[in-house]
């Protein structure tokens, strides 16, 4: 279960939306594959979530000429039906959580990026589908950050060119002077100046190794100066904390060693959710169901 968890989780990680379907799964004259709490799901929805997730891909590379059998491979090599049913047994499951634990969206913030994406003239049924597909997307990845944990600390720095440039800083901001004002005023690092000089919480490797050895070492609240291939640094450490939730998914997304966290932190957070729901019955999944007997999305001859 962890290798197809991690690889279709690593498609959010890049920013792929097609694991996240907003429809309400109420079709119950198809036969039933799994139950979780009072709502059913056949293997009519898991159909429809195979051809929405890989049914529009499969019609692009017959277009540029592949073959069925070529496509077919792909799909059985990579488990592909399999993959998609656990993802919709994942996102499910976190949902599910979400609900249990008051985890929502911001709602005005949610509607702006719907007003962004859709036309002026779009109807309302196409302003409430597209709501709900991002009030789901935007819930499982929040609790994929709330459970995806690093070593991290909050560090401040201002970036300049020699040591006695450094230890001029040093020795205003042992005076008295301000980090956040001396950091405007002199660091050559313009992003973080603009911010006082804070980097924000960084998780473990982020940074080249003589800076991440001292945010990880020195005292707090002592600025203290460190070299690097990018000059002369005068860092202070405003906290520390070992295995910190990431704030955001986006935080998350955009750091360099996200897939490893996410694989030693949320994985096993989530099978041990997933273990405890199908202990307790709250999760049934169909004996017998095979994923891998369901038909490819070709698109249909006429």
């Amino acid at each position: 279960m962890r290798r197809l968890i991690w690889l279709f989780t690593l498609f959010l990680l890049v920013g792929c939306q097609s694991a996240i379907n907003g429809q309400q799964w109420a079709n119950t004259d198809s036969p039933v594959v799994f139950r979780l709490g009072p709502r059913l799901f056949t293997v009519a929805d898991v159909n429809a979530e195979i051809q929405r997730a890989i049914g529009e891909g499969i019609a692009n590379a017959l277009a540029a000429g592949q073959t069925r059998e070529q496509i077919e491979q792909i799909v059985v090599e990579n488990d592909l039906r399999r993959q998609i049913f656990e993802q919709m047994i994942q996102n499910e499951l976190l949902l599910h959580y979400a609900r249990q634990h008051g985890i929502g969206v911001d709602p005005v913030a949610l509607d702006a990026v719907v007003f962004n994406r859709l036309a002026a003239d779009a109807s309302p049924a196409e302003v409430q589908d597209l709501r709900s597909l991002l009030a789901r997307e935007q819930v499982v990845l929040e609790v994929i950050a709330r459970h995806t944990r690093a070593d991290m600390a909050h560090v401040r720095h201002i970036l300049v060119a020699d040591e006695a440039t450094a230890q001029a800083v040093l020795a205003d901001l042992q005076a008295g002077a301000d980090f956040a004002t001396l950091a405007a005023e002199r660091s050559r690092d313009t992003a973080s100046a603009a911010q006082g000089g804070d980097l924000g919480w960084m998780p473990r490797g982020e940074f080249v190794a003589s800076f991440e050895e001292a945010i990880f070492s020195i005292p707090l609240n002592t600025p203290q100066i460190v070299q690097t291939e990018f000059g002369f640094h005068v860092v202070e450490v405003l906290g520390r904390e070992n295995q910190r939730p990431f704030s955001s998914f986006e935080e998350l997304r955009t750091r360099r060693n996200a897939g490893q966290f996410y694989q030693e932190t949320f994985v096993p957070w989530y099978e041990e959710l997933r273990r405890r729901a199908e202990l307790s019955g709250e999760l049934q999944i169909a004996a017998g169901f095979d994923p891998d007997t369901l038909p490819i999305p070709f698109p249909e001859t006429p």
